[in-house]
């Protein structure tokens, strides 16, 4: 029986920031530098190892890790605006004007860390709008037409600011190919495209070989998955019924979430859950887990839970339809407990045969 455990450990250490970008770090990028979002201070320590830095400004969200080479630290809010973003933005923007050429290293989060509202929209607007989307359940690019609206930096207006040459290289956190949706794309241009570094179908391959390597044999989910979260279980449940029990089905992606009340869980428990309930009967052991370490407010990673479980059906139900997945999930599972992770792609879901 494989340790999706390890699986999960190992393939967070193989996609670090700071590992991947090292191979997109050309000699002739820009030495002054522009880290936004949970893996900036990754990246630019990564950047920073093969090419020497001028200048760095770095805006991560509170709580995520910060950089070991000397840059400008600001940090903002996440997933919520408060008044140390708004402040990010502000020292950005005098950043940007004071240096011509810029490299850009933009991370999933960026979009609540650091933000200058554009008139005639306040500081208080916009991120009572902030809290609004993230709640409201709509997919990441449905979220960043209104935040770019409303935004002076995001949609390529912080590009538009720079008086030379700029590069964007980008750690992604969103649906493949959408690299306009990272931090909602705020140095992203026509005249300068931005480069990919690693995606979620990064991870998921990168597990995938890890399975290989441990004589099991991986089933990789087409796609990303981007459903509402009840029918991502569901649909997780049915495949895996499917699974030969040396094989691994693989998945990753985002499922929507819809915040119903004031209780602690994140995508990774409430999957968890709902994979649970649908389980029926079948014997498997899966792990979800988040790329960065956070999910949600449940103060895990994620969980791995065997199934069947031995829980309240009726419980588990309620506890969904007021978001309290957590209470389920501690009880059916093991929740992952890890620091911050520094990496932000997405998550990754493990389920095998038992």
């Amino acid at each position: 029986m494989l340790d999706l455990e390890l699986i999960y450990a190992e393939a967070l250490r193989r996609c670090a920031p700071d590992v991947l970008i090292r191979q997109f770090v050309t000699p002739d990028l820009p030495r002054n530098v522009v880290a936004i979002g949970k893996c900036a201070a990754s990246l630019l320590d990564g950047f920073a190892a093969e090419r020497r830095v001028e200048n760095a400004f770095v805006a991560v969200p509170a709580g995520y890790p910060l950089p070991r080479t000397p840059a400008l630290v600001m940090q903002g809010g996440h997933p919520q605006m408060n008044p140390s973003s708004f402040r990010a933005g502000e020292e950005l923007l005098r950043f940007i004007d004071a240096h011509d050429d810029v490299t850009f290293l933009i991370s999933g989060g960026g979009s609540a860390c650091v933000e200058v509202p554009l008139a005639p929209w306040t500081e208080e607007e916009v991120a009572q709008e902030n809290a609004r989307l993230v709640a409201s359940g709509l997919g990441i690019a449905a979220i960043n037409v209104t935040r770019k609206r409303m935004s002076a930096i995001k949609g390529g207006r912080l590009a538009e600011r720079v008086r030379g040459r700029h590069v964007t290289l980008v750690y992604s956190d969103v649906s493949t190919g959408d690299l306009a949706s990272v931090a909602s794309g705020p140095s992203i241009s026509k005249s300068s495209p931005p480069i990919l570094i690693a995606d979620n179908n990064t991870l998921t391959a990168v597990a995938a070989s890890l399975v290989a390597a441990h004589d099991g044999r991986a089933v990789q989910w087409p796609d990303q998955i981007e459903t509402d979260v009840a029918v991502a279980a569901r649909d997780l449940a049915h495949r895996a019924a499917l699974l030969q029990h040396d094989e691994v089905l693989i998945a990753g992606g985002e499922p929507t979430v819809v915040v119903r009340g004031p209780g602690r869980g994140g995508r990774c428990s409430e999957l968890a859950v709902r994979f649970a309930l649908e389980a029926r009967g079948h014997k498997f052991t899966a792990l979800f887990g988040s790329s960065d370490g956070v999910d949600g407010n449940s103060g895990t990673a994620g969980f791995r839970i065997d199934c069947p479980a031995s829980f309240d059906r009726a419980d588990a139900e309620e506890a969904l339809r007021t978001s309290d997945s957590l209470r389920t999930a501690s009880i059916i599972g093991r929740p992952i407990i890890i620091p911050p992770t520094g990496n932000n792609l997405r998550d990754l879901y493990l389920v095998a045969r038992t």
